[in-house]
């Protein structure tokens, strides 16, 4: 069973399949939305998700959306609009993020001066995927 939910417990959420695509994500978009020097995130797809309580509020910004508890403001989950297939979640707010450890580092050239990259992660930038 995955679960997760925000800082205060008012949202909650399970997903149906584990998180893939895991990956630390450095662009400032990332940092500034979690407040971090980067944000941790797996992808799932869109049906395999269903909030269980609480309210998720959503911004768009930059062609995306991205969403957060309405009671406390967790950052929980990304996505690319309405049309994706999938939505990303913050590993931190799962309740066992343990086994969820990131496979590669996005958006390096973006990361702040002081943060380590493990050199066992990988580095396709997602610009260049495309």
């Amino acid at each position: 069973m995955i679960e997760g939910g925000c800082l205060c417990g008012l949202v909650r959420y399970h997903l149906f399949v584990a998180p893939e695509d895991l990956c630390d994500c450095h662009c400032v978009d990332c940092r500034r939305a979690g407040g971090a020097p980067y944000v941790t995130w797996g992808s799932v797809p869109k049906d395999q998700l269903r909030i269980l309580s609480g309210e998720v509020k959503s911004v768009a910004f930059a062609g995306r959306n991205r969403s957060f508890a309405g009671c406390c403001g967790t950052p929980l989950f990304f996505d690319e609009g309405a049309a994706s297939g999938s939505i990303d979640v913050t590993i931190a707010s799962l309740d066992d993020p343990t086994p969820f450890a990131p496979k590669r580092a996005i958006w390096i050239e973006d990361r702040l001066p002081w943060v380590v990259i493990d050199p066992g992660l990988t580095e396709p930038d997602r610009r260049e995927e495309g």
